[in-house]
């Protein structure tokens, strides 16, 4: 049986571009959604278009959409030395939330890429 996309876990990950700008969003499936920005797909969101390669450096599943969406708002607001402390551990999100790991979905991702 299918979940709506309200239903289901969602998560927030943080992508470093070449340029090293950082860029925030959500999904409810972090490896589908890190493919395609890395593999600039028609999905790809603009702010990503060919600034590969991609780094996913943060990613957490913190709950539902709504609280998903109210906390890519406030981290977007944060500042980059926040969003830096965050990536290296130091700092952790204001709310309850399960890291993953970000560097096995992106190599998962940079596999899928190379064949």
């Amino acid at each position: 049986m299918n979940q709506k996309n309200s239903d289901k876990p969602w998560f927030i990950y943080l992508i470093k571009n070449k340029f090293n700008q950082l860029y925030c969003g959500i999904t409810v499936d972090v490896q589908r959604r890190f493919f395609e920005h890395a593999s600039n797909s028609p999905k790809c969101a603009k702010a990503l278009k060919g600034k590969g390669p991609l780094l996913l450096m943060f990613c957490a599943r913190v709950g539902n959409q709504s609280e998903a969406l109210k906390l890519e708002h406030w981290l977007k607001k944060q500042t980059r030395q926040y969003k830096n402390k965050l990536i290296a551990g130091t700092l952790v999100l204001p709310v309850e939330h399960e890291l993953l790991d970000s560097q096995a979905i992106q190599e998962n991702a940079n596999l899928k890429i190379n064949q």
